[in-house]
């Protein structure tokens, strides 16, 4: 008998058996974070039948590129083939119009079936980002517009703060920005960030638990269009990079753009449908059956593991079998980048336990 149980068809019968050696008391409900990675919004200017298969194509195109990383992606010959016929992916879609605008903006919202267009790209051998493999970061961004400086926060309602938004939702990037509450004024000035005294600012991050920090700063040049940089100054993803234009929401969308393409470049899982090969895992302090649909649920849902078993039940530690579409190296980045499981403080390599 196959050792591996498919993953969708046999997550309920581990639930029962986990739930048999726990003898645990309840359980609760797993809440899936983030936007929808397979849904669209583009603007329209109707509903004519004859113009929806090209609203649906561009549609479809942000979500390639999104669960992609990459903007190349789309001149691929596996991709176009996908473009050709968008209509095979789509699950729903409906118009609306946005609250408020004036004149009053239509929308066409689709949403595409992501098993589907997860499928067809792994046959093709095309890299694949999925929600797992997205770190959280964490954005510092000083603006300097004339006599007015400030940092981005959370609370705030200003064009800079929309825009960041709009740019992370477009391209699936998990973004946080700190809230400026008294405890991080007491840490970070604007000239902090400005001046990019980085082990400050990773210090005031740690409240925040991110698995990336970005710090940016952008402010008007001569000319009255404005001019950014963007430092990744810690972990593998570390580097720096500018960017320029007339408006302020295009420098940003660059710079969430890049963003997304560096860690694309590195948590995207090539050649998804191949298999890399085997390892186990233990994952320890699952005192809950909620604990265990928790962390099955998390390795279940991971682009570089292609099938999982669990092995056996210690106690509160679980033991499982992995079978890799991916690295063993990028199975253990995205662990590390997860907020499900976390390192055993002086344990084996593999050895895992719940998050604290």
């Amino acid at each position: 008998m196959n050792p591996f149980m498919d993953i969708n068809y046999h997550r309920l019968t581990r639930l029962l058996v986990i739930g048999a050696f726990l003898c645990l008391l309840s359980v609760s409900g797993i809440v899936s974070a983030g936007d929808n990675l397979f849904e669209a919004d583009v603007p329209v200017a109707g509903q004519q039948p004859d113009l929806r298969t090209a609203y649906m194509r561009t549609a479809l195109q942000e979500v390639l590129v999104r669960v992609t990383g990459q903007p190349e992606v789309l001149t691929r010959d596996p991709v176009r083939a996908m473009l050709d016929s968008p209509e095979r992916f789509v699950q729903q879609y409906r118009y609306y119009t946005v609250p408020e605008s004036t004149p009053p903006r239509l929308m066409l919202r689709v949403s595409f079936d992501g098993g589907s267009i997860k499928q067809a790209l792994r046959q093709q051998g095309v890299a694949y980002w999925g929600k797992t493999e997205r770190p959280e970061t964490l954005l510092w961004l000083a603006v300097e517009d004339g006599g007015t400086r400030y940092i981005v926060s959370a609370q705030d309602n200003s064009d800079a703060a929309r825009e960041l938004q709009a740019a992370a939702r477009q391209r699936g990037i998990p973004l946080l920005l700190p809230l400026m509450d008294l405890e991080d004024q007491s840490q970070v000035r604007f000239t902090d960030v400005w001046g990019g005294f980085f082990d400050g600012l990773l210090a005031a991050s740690a409240r925040y638990k991110p698995g990336d920090v970005m710090i940016g700063r952008i402010h008007r040049g001569p000319s009255g269009g404005w001019e950014a940089r963007w430092d990744m100054p810690d972990g593998r993803d570390s580097g720096s990079w500018r960017g320029n234009g007339d408006q302020l929401g295009d420098v940003l969308r660059a710079g969430i753009n890049t963003l997304s393409e560096r860690l694309a470049s590195g948590f995207a899982v090539a050649g998804a449908g191949s298999v890399a090969g085997m390892t186990s895992i233990t994952v320890g302090d699952v005192h809950t059956l909620a604990a265990f649909a928790r962390a099955d649920e998390y390795l279940s849902s991971l682009t570089a593991v292609r099938r999982l078993a669990l092995e056996r039940v210690d106690g509160s530690t679980l033991q499982y079998t992995l079978q890799l579409a991916g690295s063993l190296d990028g199975l253990t980045q995205t662990l590390a980048i997860g907020t499900v499981l976390e390192l055993s403080p002086g344990g084996a390599p593999g050895a895992y336990r719940m998050r604290q």
